[in-house]
């Protein structure tokens, strides 16, 4: 597998690998097909009631802890929210260990977000940010939705359930379990308690954390299901209705604030989430009786729900409660050979990894069942490979524009087989898009506002076509068409066309703008491209355009004059960087060569060369960034509208950008940047760059004739797109102050340059 999920997928592959190797050893009846279960008839059946809070319930973990060194056994477990995340892996035979491991593993930030990872995402969704179009995709049309149910579909939250799970059970019947267990949610159609006993573990696990709003609904039959929170955060009822004589109930709930602490307009949205699930919960608590043990952590307010990174905070909290009513605990008891033998029989019931015999395609997605199938690469007949499964459904979701691309493990006719499951997402096939470059300095102010249309449900293959328009400095107007032309989605036909205008300004040594040129042109082109892997993609195509230069401010002998142009070209493009606008990991890299022939049309015939290779490299909070542009006219004949523009953040950032104009232009960056802040109002980097280079009429002077420049910053990935706040500087000229919003890498026309 070529990279790592966001939730860290190799360290849960190898957790649940090293889980699964234990299950071999300790599933020795499992091999013959056995889930024997005795009845319990010397001691009261337990049931182990865990209760819903966020990462509060991260405690859970040190209850469970604590049991099984007391040898406490339970029978039935019932939870809620994180407790049933808790509870659903605790009921697949893990122990207290194991469920801490899974939790540390887990980076639940990542989690919580659904993107693949802009490196492994094909070309043409790569395409999407040098247009600067990173604002929100609303969905138009028919039968479309606006915006989805939720900020988060659970992509890969289903896949760590599922895939952790899968590794020791494999059935539909929670009863069957090696524990049996329930998980609660809430129909927010009804407001009803749902109680889930059958199905799909890990949708029931994933259904029952559903915060609404943030989660999407989980859709059974004709129910919604969000978090169970809302209706049951303490199912002690539950539990007792599988059977349990005694309870043991684990509360991890927020707390209600007193008087004083609701002094603000959040505190009081936290006060009313709170009364919803901490009235349900002391109604439960009510029912308490002799013999049943409540055990409250004293969390207080040391740990929030949104707290995942205090894993090692909350477990000895959980820990610390259960020791504290161990006298209560005591008479629940085993000796050493009665608790090992209860042990056993949960062991026993551990299947281990399922054996793959088919695989089946429940496909609802915008593209055909054989584009989907060119990206399943699981074979029947094999041991379930999870890190296989996982790059097969990443590379399905980074296709664009599905909701979720999931699996789960099935029966037919006695064989087990995995079933891929690929949703479309719900806002549909159409969508307007939107953008923004907006740019502050103290030589003046730059702001273009784009707006598009996409449709991305042309045939079963994917075909799109986009249309934007661009308002402001730079107004232009930009079309495409893209069509896959095989299954595989490797080869592609992309016409285009665009109008745009652009200013030129001519400086002087000092800074002072002495020439102002606008650039107005038509055109298209047709392209032809070849994708390998999701790494590079190699394009070949002619353009064909129109334009006229006029000469707005400057020296009254330059008249304007108006050009045709015809090119040819061949491009290669390398793109494993892992943001376009904040990058943090990877290498962008292209090679181009354009030949502009007199014979299709051209003004002036030329040849030219562009080069660019730029890196990312993290380690801790610090960041390094480095690379080189090297663009040439061949023969020094280029007209002026094909001569290459530069200046502008990390492009020679003591210069404004397209002030530095010349038929050959090159620098060289390097960089360094710190993370100051994660989230809120503060800068999320401070960095700052070291650049040389120039543009010139004569290609030697470009290194020899550089100039020394570079920035201080501070950068934050912001709702409306990337924000740069900094000081250009230059060894020759005065500085330059700019406060920059939209794209940093990418052309700011809609036009050819």
């Amino acid at each position: 597998m070529s990279k790592t999920s966001r939730f860290s997928m190799p360290g849960l592959i190898l957790v649940a690998i090293a889980i699964s190797s234990a299950g071999i050893s300790l599933s020795a009846f499992a091999s013959t097909g056995q889930c024997f279960k005795s009845e319990v008839t010397h001691r009261p059946k337990v049931g182990l009631v865990l209760g819903g809070g966020g990462a509060r319930g991260y405690a859970h973990v040190g209850v469970l802890k604590k049991l099984e060194e007391m040898r406490i056994p339970f029978d039935f477990i019932a939870g809620t929210s994180m407790g049933s995340i808790v509870g659903g892996f605790v009921a697949t035979g893990m122990q207290s260990e194991e469920v801490g491991q899974v939790v540390r593993e887990a980076e639940w930030d990542d989690l919580f977000k659904d993107e693949t990872e802009r490196e492994d995402l094909p070309f043409r969704r790569k395409a999407d940010d040098p247009l600067g179009l990173f604002g929100p995709k609303l969905g138009i049309g028919k039968d479309s939705s606006l915006l989805p149910k939720g900020v988060v579909s659970g992509q890969k939250i289903i896949f760590m359930f599922e895939s952790l799970a899968s590794q020791r059970v494999n059935t539909s019947d929670f009863d069957q379990l090696p524990i049996p267990f329930r998980a609660i949610a809430t129909d927010i159609v009804s407001g009803e308690m749902v109680i889930m006993g059958t199905g799909e573990l890990s949708i029931a696990m994933r259904a029952s954390m559903a915060v609404p709003g943030i989660f999407d609904p989980v859709q059974r039959g004709d129910a919604l299901l969000v978090d169970g929170g809302l209706v049951r955060n303490l199912p002690v009822d539950v539990a007792r209705d599988m059977g349990a004589d005694v309870v043991i109930a684990v509360d991890v709930g927020t707390k209600l604030a007193g008087k004083d602490e609701i002094n603000n307009a959040l505190a009081i949205v936290y006060q009313m989430s709170g009364l919803l699930t901490v009235h349900n919960t002391d109604r439960q608590i009510e029912t308490l009786v002799e013999g049943d043990v409540l055990i409250a952590p004293d969390i207080g307010h040391k740990i929030g729900s949104a707290d995942f990174n205090k894993l090692d905070e909350a477990i000895p909290l959980g820990y610390a409660a259960a020791e504290a009513v161990q006298a209560r605990l005591q008479q629940y008891s085993l000796s050493e050979k009665d608790y090992r033998a209860w042990r056993q029989q949960i062991d026993n019931c551990v299947d281990g990894p399922p054996q793959v015999h088919f695989v089946q395609l429940d496909n609802q997605s915008r593209f055909s069942d054989d584009v989907i199938l060119e990206f399943i690469t699981i074979q029947p007949g094999k041991t379930l490979d999870l890190a296989q499964l996982d790059q097969d459904l990443r590379q399905i979701y980074g296709l664009g524009f599905i909701r979720q691309a999931s699996y789960s493990v099935v029966e037919q006719n006695g064989q087990q087989g995995i079933k891929i499951t690929v949703k479309q997402d719900e806002r549909g096939t159409q969508f307007i898009e939107t953008g923004l470059d907006l740019s502050f300095s103290g030589r003046g102010t730059e702001f273009n506002l784009r707006g598009g249309y996409l449709n991305t449900g042309l045939d079963d293959r994917g075909s799109e076509v986009r249309a934007m328009v661009q308002l402001g400095e730079s107004p232009g107007i930009f079309a495409d068409y893209f069509r896959p032309l095989d299954d595989a989605l490797k080869y592609s036909f992309n016409p285009s066309i665009s109008i745009f205008s652009r200013p030129l300004y001519i400086y002087n040594s000092n800074g002072d703008a002495i020439a102002e040129i606008e650039l107005d042109e038509i055109g298209g082109a047709i392209a032809f491209g070849r994708e390998f892997g999701r790494y590079a993609k190699l394009s070949a195509g002619f353009t064909r355009y129109a334009g006229n230069m006029d000469i707005l401010v400057g020296d009254p002998d330059l008249k304007p004059f108006s050009f045709d142009g015809s090119e040819l070209f061949i491009e290669l493009d390398f793109d494993r960087l892992d943001d376009r606008y904040l990058p943090t990991r990877g290498v962008l890299s292209s090679l181009r060569y354009t030949n502009s022939p007199e014979s299709l049309g051209a003004d002036v015939g030329f040849n030219q060369l562009e080069f660019s290779l730029f890196g990312s490299h993290t380690f801790g909070l610090h960041n390094l960034i480095w690379g080189t542009q090297y663009n040439t006219s061949l023969e020094d004949n280029d007209s002026i509208y094909s001569w290459y523009t530069g200046g502008g953040f990390l492009n020679m950032s003591g210069f404004e950008p397209n002030s530095l104009i010349g038929q050959h232009f090159g620098h060289v960056l390097a960089g360094y940047r710190y993370r100051v802040g994660k989230s809120g109002f503060l800068p999320g980097y401070a960095g700052m760059t070291l650049e040389y280079g120039n543009a010139t009429e004569d290609r030697s002077d470009i290194f020899s004739e550089g100039l020394l420049n570079g920035s201080f910053y501070l950068a934050y990935s912001s709702p409306l797109g990337p924000v740069y706040l900094g000081i250009g500087w230059s060894e020759e000229r005065s500085p330059i102050y700019f406060l920059r919003l939209g794209t940093v890498f990418g052309p700011r026309s809609l036009g050819r340059r």
